[in-house]
């Protein structure tokens, strides 16, 4: 019997706790990127577009640009850029104005949503570089006072790192405006304050890792074409994933499980089935992906 895998809320359960945006929807490698002779990237002029390197949900087309009112970096294994010294500013207003940012945007094929997670990046500036540094989104505007979050001095080794030293830890997007989008969202990072014209602000590379910008969620099919969307929830350690239809089923559908998304091997846990169901699964040490197919 042939099956169509069609990936319907892929959600993830650990020991303890329950994951359901852990996936990476897009992701970012600058390993040997040189903006300045246009290596590593889709174009080699304004606005150096740079593809994402890795999904784990497909369904989305993601990229990397820069703002017309910066210039690129100049070194390998980075992608951003400098503020010319006749244009620099010293707030994030006069950032905004004046174009000083790098964006990155995914937008979501047609008949799917995006359910957003987190943001995790390696990214800092040179000595002369941006001491400010901020995230913004598409979904909040690009306004000052609409920051998602902040990290100062930026300026030094891991200076907007999602973590301690950065901007706190992972860039938490679990909120109510960040799910069930469609189309394209965009979040850029501005920076200002640079001293110098060569001053850099950038997404930075480790030989030891392959991911230096990612954004982590789930990308589910949309309601009403008789396909289940996927739910859960966990009580002493034990975890119910549930199926709801949102009209009848057009045909049969199976419940699949796997541990690892890179490895893709998928096992079915469950009978066929044609309306809503639930299942109590037990927890595990490890994490495990769950996900619909068409049977």
């Amino acid at each position: 019997m042939k099956r169509l895998a069609l990936a319907v809320g892929i959600v993830l359960v650990g020991y303890g706790s329950v994951n359901a945006r852990a996936a990476v929807v897009a992701g970012w490698d600058v390993a040997g990127v040189d903006l300045d002779d246009g290596i590593g990237v889709e174009t080699n002029i304004p606005p150096f577009s740079f593809n994402c390197t890795i999904s784990e949900t497909g369904n989305v087309s993601a990229k990397l640009v820069l703002g017309d009112g910066v210039n690129p970096t100049t070194y390998g294994d980075r992608y951003g850029f400098k503020i010319s010294g006749s244009d620099q500013t010293n707030s994030l207003a006069g950032a905004i104005a004046k174009n000083h940012y790098m964006e990155f945007s995914i937008k979501v094929d047609d008949g799917y949503e995006l359910n957003l997670g987190s943001i995790k990046m390696k990214g800092q500036a040179s000595g002369t570089g941006c001491s400010n540094v901020v995230l913004m989104s598409s979904i909040d505007g690009f306004v000052a006072g609409n920051e998602i979050a902040a990290a100062h001095p930026a300026n030094k080794t891991g200076g907007f790192d999602t973590d301690a030293d950065g901007f706190g830890g992972p860039i938490d997007l679990t909120a109510a405006r960040y799910q069930g989008l469609t189309g394209t969202v965009a979040f850029r990072i501005y920076g200002w304050d640079s001293t110098s014209g060569v001053g850099e602000t950038h997404i930075r590379t480790f030989a030891s890792v392959s991911d230096d910008l990612v954004v982590f969620g789930e990308v589910m099919m949309l309601a009403g074409d008789g396909l289940p969307t996927l739910s859960f929830t966990v009580s002493n350690d034990t975890a119910h994933v549930a199926a709801v239809f949102n009209e009848p089923a057009a045909t049969n559908h199976v419940l699949q499980n796997c541990g690892n998304l890179v490895s893709n091997d998928w096992n079915t846990v469950s009978a066929p089935f044609s309306s809503d169901t639930n299942w109590v699964i037990q927890a595990t040490n490890s994490a495990e992906y769950f996900r619909t197919i068409v049977q």
